[in-house]
């Protein structure tokens, strides 16, 4: 059984019989120009469903696409059709907030799509400038959740510019140059296996071999974003900041705080770029509405005129930054200051779950400072370790029954807050109860209400109130066997992980959320006669004992979920613990009488 369900999670959905792109970037007066070519066979049901209708997203104050695409049909009489073409504003624009016309998508559908059809699109995008500066970056990716037979990108670049390069993993090479002067280079990959696209599974980009190509150093990137900020943002108007300023303070984190209140997470089409080319602070106060670059521009302004130095940091929340990013490269922007001891403070006005200014995912990943004089690329810390949840409970076992009520504290830190003020925060208030009734298995009757509010990060997450679970409790032969419940049962969080991590199949797993799951309970009123305790067990990522103390019993159960990328030995590591969380026999206690 275990081989067939390997032959499942590994067979691809289709096979990309070509998969190129050419760069031409030799008339760089004229923009850019980036051509890609896909020749796709489904070879499954779900590889239909996929690529019966596929869309290339643009924006139309600075590129234009230009789509062909057919479909060659494998049954005899069938032929080939075109496809369907059609161009609408991008999908994402309402559930995200944002009313910008000048994101679009084209829509490429193929009629009749069958398992073993061919189909082939190219898409030209023609770049006529580029959002705040002319700093150009592609990167090319090898790999894909489906096989490729056959991957190319060719790059043409004048010869009097310079060009930048990095890559990783194995490629044919060649270079040589044409008549007119104009560098030619080319990588060629070898057929590639699919990566792997399940849950808790790496991203692609993250292990695919690439090819990053641009036209400037993240130095000259940092120093020619900043002076656009510096021009196009940094506006007078003195007399405004002070007076937000005079009322709210001049703490970063205060003022962080009030623009997060107070500005509403809602884009227009404002300005050349809307989402790229922030506006300026007063057209953000005006209008009381803005994306994260509105945001954090308005953070800056308020923050010189408070007298602090910050600094603009740009980043990606949707892929690993690359080595040479460029004007697109960026998604997201925060600002930083150093503070009294030398430290970088983060702080992100969009960012409502992490006291650390950046969310937990950014750990790690890159970011570029703008700063008068250019900065390299930097790195987010990795964190300090502190993602906990912590449940701690008091109580007994309610007489002659199998149930434990008692006093019941819930706490939280670090990514583990985040992701739970995360979860609180995407539901009404009025059924925030029951979703933690269900997180925590509660029985009727008991109460855990939230004593924060789960969209401010002024005040720590917790839940406090009256747990009520389920023991295990047999008798037999004068014994009474009490099991305690543990972690597989009070924290769903876990629980769901450990479903992905366990199978023997997964090697290659990606732990997004770093997790510390500990559960001590103590239990009081316990039932008559001797007691024999369980043996105790502790490993890297698994601990759990019981012990008895004046007539009372406690029991501590700790879970870590981390690092991000295990390798197989801690991976083994993890599911050890993980199964022995699942086992009753180290949370049963025998009375005996």
């Amino acid at each position: 059984m275990a081989l067939i369900l390997l032959l499942i999670v590994s067979a691809p959905d289709a096979v990309y019989l070509e998969h190129s792109v050419t760069l031409d970037c030799s008339s760089p007066d004229s923009g850019y120009v980036e051509i890609t070519r896909e020749i796709i066979v489904p070879l499954t049901a779900a590889g239909v469903e996929r690529y019966a209708r596929i869309s290339a997203s643009f924006r139309n104050t600075w590129e234009s696409l230009e789509v062909t695409a057919s479909i060659g049909h494998w049954r005899s009489g069938r032929g080939e059709d075109r496809g369907i073409i059609r161009e609408d504003p991008h999908s994402s624009l309402l559930p995200d907030g944002r009313l910008e016309s000048s994101l679009r998508e084209v829509l490429i559908e193929f009629p009749g799509i069958e398992i073993g059809d061919t189909l082939k699109v190219e898409v030209r995008r023609t770049i006529n400038y580029l959002p705040m500066g002319d700093f150009y970056s592609y990167t090319f990716y090898a790999a894909s959740r489906d096989s490729i037979e056959h991957g190319v990108l060719k790059v043409l670049w004048p010869s009097r510019r310079e060009i930048h390069i990095r890559s990783e993993g194995v490629f044919e090479t060649r270079r040589y140059t044409l008549d007119d002067g104009t560098e030619c280079m080319i990588w060629e990959s070898a057929p590639r296996n699919p990566v792997p696209h399940l849950p808790f599974s790496p991203s692609t980009e993250s292990i695919s071999p690439f090819v990053n190509i641009s036209s400037h150093l993240p130095e000259e990137v940092s120093r020619g974003l900043y002076s656009v900020l510096d021009e196009d943002c940094m506006v007078e108007h003195s007399s405004l900041a002070d007076s937000i300023i005079e009322i709210h303070g001049d703490q970063p984190e205060d003022i962080c705080h009030w623009v997060s209140e107070v500005i509403d997470y809602l884009s227009g089409n404002w300005g050349r770029d809307p989402g790229y080319s922030p506006r300026n602070p007063v057209e953000t106060l005006e209008d009381m509405s803005g994306v994260c670059r509105d945001r954090a521009v308005l953070l800056l302004w308020l923050l010189r005129r408070a007298g602090h130095t910050p600094y603009a940091v740009l980043t990606s929340t949707s892929s690993d930054l690359e080595a040479y990013p460029g004007s697109r490269s960026f998604d997201h922007m925060l600002v930083a200051l150093e503070d009294s001891t030398g430290e970088t403070v983060f702080l992100d006005p969009t960012n409502s779950f992490s006291p650390s200014g950046y969310t937990y995912t950014m750990r790690g990943c890159g970011y570029l400072p703008l700063t008068p004089s250019g900065s390299p690329s930097r790195y987010f810390p990795e964190g300090t370790g502190e993602d906990t949840l912590s449940i701690v409970f008091e109580g007994s076992l309610i007489e002659d029954s199998s149930i434990i009520s008692g006093r019941i504290t819930v706490s939280f830190a670090g990514a583990a807050e985040e992701l739970f003020r995360s979860m609180f925060s995407e539901v009404e208030s009025s059924r925030i109860d029951l979703l933690i009734e269900r997180l925590f298995s509660l029985l009727p009757g008991a109460q855990l209400p939230l004593q924060s509010d789960p969209y401010s990060i002024a005040y720590p997450l917790v839940l406090y109130g009256i747990g009520k679970w389920e023991c295990g409790i047999v008798q037999a032969g004068g014994s009474v066997f009490l099991i305690i419940p543990g972690l597989e049962s009070l924290d769903i969080v876990s629980s769901r992980a450990a479903a992905y991590i366990l199978p023997r199949f997964r090697d290659d797993i990606y732990i997004e959320t770093p997790y510390t799951a500990h559960l001590r309970i103590l239990l009081n009123d316990l039932p008559p006669g001797h007691i024999e305790l369980p043996e105790p067990f502790e490993s890297d990522s698994y601990t759990i004992r019981v012990t008895s103390v004046d007539d009372e019993l406690l029991l501590e159960e700790y879970l870590t979920l981390q690092p991000a990328l295990p390798d197989k030995d801690h991976l083994t590591n993890i599911r050890q613990g993980l199964l022995t969380g699942l086992s009753a026999s180290n949370r049963t206690v025998v009375f005996r009488r």
